[in-house]
């Protein structure tokens, strides 16, 4: 069977070479740009990948995601412009989807996060696994989401495990400008689409990551590194309740205009004030 790569992107001219080079063993590359304003696209087409384009979003957007149609093999690799892949990975993945009636449907491969230059096993984002691939008739997508978009309507899952130290790496936040912009893209979509969302629900969002780098990863033994991870982890958390917060429980938009319009009444009160007083 074929695979079919598909990446989403925005303004990444200065990394998609990379990613897309380390793709040219699928059968297509499909590259969804979410109006570009660099030379991402071009490049794109320059190594051959099918450019398909959606209007960008202030927030991130999971309907972007269903442009998964427009992969037309019965495997699909996720991919980001973050993203390179090894050799000795890419060789097993082919091998592994060509094989005739295979009986798995989702492919969990060796999957390596670097955060600021970090990639440590008491990481908060750290995962050895990651469902990458998968066959297009087992995708489900949940556009209501914005972690969880993407499904599956299986369980059959096979780890890759033969492959030594190769991986995907996922080469993220390379500097905190970087992790700061797109955590406010996340972090304006969650206090947006959620339509049941409650304080409680939030703070329960925020209690989970302090649990993961405190009790789960011990994340303060990497040192240093660790102290900047919990502070760069826990940072998301804590202003994705505020964001949420914002939605349920702030008014300031209408208390400050309340102010400002108190303001100039109290103003104009005493400029007629002086005019009247000065008449007599």
């Amino acid at each position: 069977m074929s695979i079919s790569a598909f990446i989403p992107v925005f303004n990444e001219e200065k990394r998609i070479r990379y990613a897309l080079t380390s793709l040219k063993w699928c059968d297509e590359i499909i590259l969804l740009d979410k109006n570009s304003t660099d030379k991402t696209v071009e490049i794109a087409k320059e190594l051959g990948a099918k450019v398909y384009s959606m209007e960008n979003t202030v927030g991130y957007n999971a309907d972007e995601l269903t442009f998964f149609k427009y992969c037309s093999s019965a495997w699909i690799i996720l991919f980001t412009a973050s993203d390179i892949i090894d050799i000795e990975l890419a060789s097993e993945i082919k091998r592994i989807t060509s094989i005739p009636n295979f009986e798995f449907d989702i492919l969990n491969v060796p999957y390596k996060r670097y955060i600021l230059g970090i990639e440590n096993k008491r990481s908060p984002w750290h995962g050895d696994f990651h469902k990458s691939v998968f066959k297009k008739a087992v995708l489900n997508i949940r556009t209501e989401e914005v972690h969880s978009a993407i499904g599956f309507t299986s369980n059959k899952k096979l780890d890759i495990v033969n492959v030594g130290n190769s991986a995907i790496h996922h080469l993220t936040h390379e500097t905190v400008d970087s992790m700061m912009d797109r955590h406010l893209r996340y972090w304006r979509t969650e206090g947006e689409m959620y339509s049941d969302l409650t304080l409680k629900k939030a703070l329960k969002g925020l209690l989970r990551a302090i649990k993961v780098v405190m009790v789960n990863k011990k994340t303060i033994l990497m040192g240093w590194n660790g102290v900047a991870l919990i502070c760069a982890y826990l940072s998301y958390a804590m202003m994705s309740f505020v964001y949420k917060w914002e939605k349920i429980n702030s008014n300031a938009s209408e208390y400050y205009k309340d102010l400002r319009e108190k303001s100039i009444e109290n103003w104009k009160e005493l400029e007629k004030h002086n005019e009247q007083k000065n008449k007599k």
